[in-house]
């Protein structure tokens, strides 16, 4: 018989049944608004109904404060029974790692609080290790054997959940069923083919010479180079998402919606180990004002695109059309602003950040930029053809890629329900698991002098890679990022010109080691303010 002073025990057990036979399996992140929602109801409607004398039935004399109470105890039961759980018995709890990282992800979550995170990983492995268990259910692997493995086109990981996030948007490169990405995938290769780069190579023509034009106005002067390369790479991609450009290397300033990128990459860093979290902040008005202009802009750039038939086919044009072909229903047109969210945010951040990332080791190398000067003074011209057969450019690219990656945290993949195997290594299924790069590709087994940036180890040096396999920076396989040709094509270019210009140094006062200690982890990496000169070749 239910007795008033058995209540506060059945809550609790009714919380660790909760926990242990349900919210134990499966991924509950996107649900979150909707468990808040569910609780706050039974929470309210009990009082409620108390309160109105609706459950005097029941025979158990409880007042709003006890029932209050009961939920108190429901609520304790469910963490108690989790905490315990991920401590003792998680298929995790044999890896090391901080002791609050097996109990909550706000341990991994306050490594990003600075924006720091590749270092700060790289702390925690040189302490416990090549695995280490970040948080409750993630792994952090700083084993190069594990790059294969896990972003190999072998691979059998899938996406974790991380690429919820945009949620209920689902751009390519979020799509987590494999199936679905394939086939989006053969849609956006077409506006990457070599006839499509080519059909761009005017456009990104254009938008070098306006970068080249500031940099003749500031000759011989103190420059701060890092917004200028942003400024080119936005208005290069959006000239090639919708047919227009948004005039920021003209006009010298930056625009409210790159500011708004800026802004919600950061919180996508600092909170991307609660994935949970971001439903809230898309619902929650003084918190989704940014997140609900941003994609705003974005529905009206789509249509305004959409209203007009270009001549020149740009990256969007295929999209668009799949788009105009299918059913066009509701999810597909939240795919399609999520795709066109995905060709501005991830192709101007990382060409940006490549730039300056370039320059600065170039202007800290005066040798490497003499030997790539006279391979440009022998080609006939400075068309795409061409710079494509110098193999230095390849090479500085993927020296400055390994110490700057992209995107250096790595990305998110979870095992497979059998478990996966890193050389003797087991890993269990159903696993978070993550690969930092900028550990991974500073690793001395897998790269020789991995601290120095020396280029020759992809041309004629090449025994200073021991693993090569270790080094994907752009991914490989089915999720190799679609438009890195794209993204080389303009590095190349934009390097090729104002390297056949001008000579490069770091101005007065500016320091090589703050600008490589600046560098933020916002996902994708962002570039601090970097002041160059540039000085007029003789020769030319």
């Amino acid at each position: 018989m239910l007795t008033q002073g058995s209540l506060p025990l059945i809550a609790t057990l009714s919380g660790v049944s909760l926990h242990t036979f349900i919210y134990r399996f499966g991924e509950w992140d996107t649900t979150s608004v909707l468990l808040v929602q569910i609780y706050t109801f039974i929470f309210v409607g009990g009082n409620l109904a108390l309160y109105l004398d609706l459950l005097t039935s029941t025979g158990l004399g409880l007042s709003p404060v006890a029932f209050s109470s009961l939920c108190g105890y429901h609520v304790l039961g469910v963490y108690t029974s989790m905490l315990v759980y991920r401590l003792l018995f998680h298929r995790l709890r044999r890896f090391p790692g901080p002791f609050f990282g097996r109990l909550t992800n706000f341990y991994a979550t306050t490594l990003s609080m600075n924006l720091q995170k590749p270092r700060e990983v790289q702390k925690v492995h040189r302490e416990y290790g090549d695995y280490v268990r970040l948080g409750p259910c993630e792994l952090s692997i700083a084993d190069p054997q594990a790059v294969k493995v896990i972003y190999g086109t072998q691979s059998s990981v899938t996406k974790g959940p991380w690429y919820t996030l945009l949620e209920p948007r689902v751009p390519l490169f979020m799509a987590r069923d494999k199936q679905e990405h394939a086939r989006r995938r053969k849609v956006w290769d077409q506006g990457f083919s070599t006839k499509a780069l080519h059909d761009y190579e005017p456009r990104v023509s254009k938008y070098t010479d306006q970068l080249l034009q500031v940099i003749h106005k500031n000759a011989g002067k103190p420059i701060n180079i890092t917004p200028w390369f942003t400024y080119f790479s936005f208005d290069v991609m959006v000239d090639l998402s919708f047919g227009k450009t948004s005039n920021m290397l003209v006009d010298g300033t930056e625009s409210y919606i790159l500011r708004t990128i800026r802004t919600d990459m950061a919180k996508v860093a600092y909170f991307s180990h609660l994935p949970w979290l971001f439903p809230f902040t898309k619902r929650v008005p003084f918190l989704n004002s940014n997140y609900l202009r941003f994609w705003e802009w974005i529905a009206n750039q789509i249509s305004e695109r959409a209203e007009c038939e270009h001549e020149r086919p740009d990256v969007f044009s295929w999209i668009l059309n799949e788009y105009r072909q299918g059913l066009q229903l509701h999810q597909d047109t939240l795919n399609l602003h999520g795709d066109a969210h995905l060709i501005v945010v991830a192709g101007s951040d990382t060409v940006a950040t490549s730039l300056t990332n370039v320059f600065c080791h170039l202007a800290c190398n005066p040798a490497i930029v003499k030997e790539l000067q006279s391979r440009l003074d022998a080609l006939p011209d400075l068309e795409s053809h061409w710079l494509a057969q110098i193999d230095l450019f390849d090479a500085i690219l993927n020296e400055t890629w390994r110490l700057q990656s992209p995107n250096p945290s790595g990305l998110q993949r979870v095992t497979p329900a059998e478990g996966l195997k890193i050389g003797d290594k087991f890993i269990p299924g159903n696993v978070v698991v993550q690969v930092p790069t900028y550990t991974v590709y500073r690793d001395s087994r897998a790269f020789e002098r991995p601290d120095e940036f020396i280029p020759e180890r992809w041309t004629s040096r090449p025994e200073l890679v021991k693993d090569r396999s270790a080094f994907i920076p752009f991914g490989s396989g089915p999720y190799a990022c679609v438009g890195k040709r794209l993204a080389s094509m303009e590095l190349r270019r934009v390097i090729a010109v104002i390297l056949h210009s001008y000579d490069v140094t770091l101005a007065p006062g500016q320091s090589a080691k703050a600008f490589w200690e600046g560098q933020l982890d916002t996902f994708t990496l962002v570039a601090p303010s970097l002041e160059l000169v540039f000085t007029r070749r003789e020769q030319v």
